[in-house]
């Protein structure tokens, strides 16, 4: 048997040229930028709340947009990212919120660009203040953008990494993906069992179809669901052996967990337990397919596997071949 990364990856490992990644990071951290003053009012933040509070998140806002255009980054950003920070404060939809799910993709950005100094574990997130701090930007101020992207517009940029290096990240990452849609498809068996026996030919999308969208597993991958459970030991052991994840439990991947303690713990001192993947609640069980698509699209942008930044594009992503059988 044999554990490899996605057939698209592994071709060729060739990124897009540095400032191409130093551009849509910059990008992505103005819209998450915008990002944290959205939720914190969608939140209601404790503490005092005063008119002159709203005002200066008015007025973040609208500096926010401004360097969008102001720095030139209108011409590198998606129409949904324009769209979203020419809102008025407060006008967010809950399609905009989930932008937030983009914080690992920056993260993996900055470490390709240099920036960042590892990936954490994948049932960990990166530190967001640390990301907001590495790339030097001030969102509402254009020339710390144009700052930050002129420092990767020479021509001879040298990688803080090597090839076996990048093709270890990519590994790891094609690893939790693929255990991330695994248990997608285990939650959705019974469904899939019943669509196969009928064999529908429905030309609308089904509530299946809409799941797996959903959740941007491609719909071809459903057949691997009735042999999962025989499978994900299989994926597990070779995972470990290639030192892509760092435990194995109960056959399945480890997912190390903090106890929880009576009184304060410093964070320094706090124990851990390793736990199965599945075992997790279905809260956190979603955090990490998050972790995970997030990462593995910004990965698969990065190497110009996929045109455009849109997580959709990832869900089309068939070539999926990490286990394989040999004798």
């Amino acid at each position: 048997m044999a554990f490899r990364a996605t057939t698209f990856l592994r071709q060729e490992l060739k990124l897009r040229p540095t400032f191409e990644l130093a551009l849509r990071a910059s990008c992505l951290q103005l819209v998450l930028a915008r990002w944290g003053l959205e939720t914190a009012s969608l939140m209601g933040l404790r503490g005092e709340h005063t008119a002159n509070d709203d005002d200066r998140k008015v007025r973040a806002v609208e500096a926010i947009t401004s360097a969008l255009y102001e720095s030139g980054l209108d011409d590198h950003a998606t129409a949904t990212e324009k769209t979203m920070l020419d809102k008025p404060y407060k006008t967010w939809e809950y399609g905009d919120y989930v932008y937030g799910d983009h914080w690992e993709a920056l993260g993996v950005l900055q470490w390709l660009l240099g920036r960042q100094h590892a990936i954490p574990a994948y049932y960990s997130s990166f530190d967001r203040a640390r990301l907001f701090q590495n790339s030097g930007i001030m969102p509402a101020d254009p020339s710390t953008i144009e700052k930050f992207v002129d420092s990767f517009m020479a021509s001879q940029i040298h990688q803080t990494f090597d090839a076996h290096q990048l093709r270890r990240a990519v590994d790891t990452s094609e690893a939790w993906i693929w255990r991330a849609r695994a248990q997608v498809l285990l939650g959705l068996r019974d469904e899939i069992s019943r669509a196969e026996s009928q064999q529908s030919q429905a030309t609308q999308e089904t509530p299946l179809d809409e799941a797996l969208r959903a959740r941007h597993v491609p719909h071809s991958l459903r057949k691997l669901a009735a042999d999962l459970p025989k499978t994900i030991p299989l994926a597990a052991r070779c995972a470990y052996e290639k030192k892509l994840i760092g435990e194995i439990e109960s056959d399945d991947f480890g997912i190390a967990v903090e106890m929880k303690e009576d009184g304060e713990v410093p964070a320094g001192q706090r124990r851990t337990a390793t736990v199965p993947y599945p075992n997790l609640e279905p809260e956190h069980l979603d955090a990490l397919r998050k972790i995970a698509e997030s990462r593995f699209l910004a990965f698969a942008w990065a190497l110009g596997k996929i045109d455009g930044w849109d997580p959709a594009q990832t869900g089309e992503l068939v070539s999926i071949n990490l286990i394989t059988t040999a004798s």
